[in-house]
């Protein structure tokens, strides 16, 4: 199994997903405008797994100076809830595409993005690929939404649920290239490479107040359909409905505590 088949299992879950998955931290913007302000303005962009487009419209929306901006998406569920929520941005495009043979020309972005997606590419391709496509100084952003469950019981009881009922998973290991679960180190994998410079890592840890139905929505829109497929969607909703039984307060409310896991590079000044 690869991206191609992976891909897959987000069919059918693309109004959910754009509806219940959480969006960024605000600072990633900032980060990102830091890091590249010495450089030619970002300009041109490409969101690379963008999947109904979340991350990019938040990109397009906080960088001003972004003229065009390019969403690769291989899902056409995800691709086309992709376009008719963008289509009042501007300059935004979706393309179908995949990360490890991207659809666009050598040396044409100043930017690459990959939130919450790189853990399902084959990723030297995708780097090798990344560093084609961006200009001289250029700048690849890998930013990751993970769950803190070491700090939060909720979430320690959660990731405990999918151990149980999805065949292979383990807390802190992510959906893989080949279909299984792997560890994502985008900070040691972009330090061992020669091809990209200048790595930097940010974590920024953030809170989000959720109501358990909406929590509900977040497992339905993906998270949780292996362990559906498997287990019966009866079974599933009975453990996620005592496991918010336990941990949403008075006004059916749970805390969900995220860390965004940053990582940036650059292409050399110079092609050699």
């Amino acid at each position: 199994m690869n991206e191609r088949v992976t891909w897959q299992l987000y069919n059918g879950a693309a109004l959910d997903y754009d509806e219940y998955r959480p969006r960024y931290p605000h600072t990633v913007f900032d980060i990102l405008t830091d890091y590249h302000s010495a450089l030619a303005p970002l300009r041109a962009a490409a969101d690379v797994g963008a999947g109904t487009g979340i991350f990019s419209r938040q990109l397009m929306a906080s960088v001003p100076s972004i003229e065009r901006l390019t969403c690769i998406e291989p899902n056409c569920d995800m691709a086309a809830v992709a376009k008719e929520r963008s289509a009042t941005f501007r300059g935004l495009d979706v393309l179908a595409g995949f990360a490890e043979m991207l659809p666009l020309p050598n040396h044409s972005c100043e930017l690459v993005t990959a939130a919450t997606a790189a853990n399902w590419f084959d990723r030297p391709l995708f780097y090798q690929e990344a560093a084609r496509v961006l200009k001289p100084s250029g700048t690849l952003l890998l930013l990751q939404n993970k769950h803190r469950h070491e700090e939060s019981a909720f979430l320690d009881d959660f990731a405990s649920l999918q151990e149980r009922y999805i065949p292979g998973f383990r807390r802190d290991h992510y959906s893989d290239f080949w279909g299984g679960y792997g560890k994502a180190d985008f900070e040691a994998e972009l330090r061992s490479r020669h091809d990209l410079l200048a790595v930097k890592r940010y974590k920024l840890e953030w809170r989000q107040r959720t109501s358990a139905e909406q929590f509900r929505g977040y497992c339905q829109s993906g998270h949780l359909k292996t362990a559906i497929a498997r287990s019966g969607a009866a079974t599933i909703a009975k453990e996620l409905d005592a496991l918010l039984d336990r941990y949403q307060d008075a006004s059916g409310y749970v805390t969900v505590d995220w860390l965004t896991d940053l990582v940036l590079s650059r292409a050399p000044p110079e092609r050699q």
